[in-house]
């Protein structure tokens, strides 16, 4: 089981290393392929393929756009904006506010009527994303 501290570490390590990603690719949008290493290599969009210019049409406004490119990249955009703001909060209040809560949503994804739509809306992305094939 991960500590509060660990878990804090590694999400807010995450979240900083996406908005690096994001930037990266504003930056150097036009000039270098950034892109998806499993898309480069077998030439087939996984299943998070897209996230990025989702949030970037997110930060540009376009939610539709960001729709169809991948709506995963929604659920990022709020978990990076949300998370890191949860998890500072705790520690200046010295709650675990976000630990309990990581707790109880890694608890009810092991449940099967939690588990098994979530990997079925997961796969019916990942055709989607072969279907577009962006």
């Amino acid at each position: 089981m991960m500590t509060k501290k660990k878990l804090y570490f590694f999400v807010f390590t995450a979240c900083l290393a996406g908005y690096i990603w994001v930037v990266l690719n504003l930056i150097y949008h036009s000039s270098i392929s950034l892109g998806c290493l499993f898309h480069k290599i077998t030439h087939i969009p996984c299943p998070s393929c897209g996230s990025t210019r989702s949030i970037l049409s997110l930060l540009d406004g376009n939610i539709s756009d960001a729709l169809y490119l991948n709506p995963i990249g929604i659920l990022l955009f709020f978990g990076m904006t949300i998370t890191p703001l949860w998890i500072i909060f705790d520690v200046v209040t010295g709650k675990d506010y976000f630990f309990h809560s990581y707790i109880k949503f890694e608890s009810l994804l092991r449940k099967n009527y939690i588990a098994i739509p979530s990997i079925f809306l997961l796969l019916v992305n990942w055709i989607w994303n072969l279907f577009k094939y962006l």
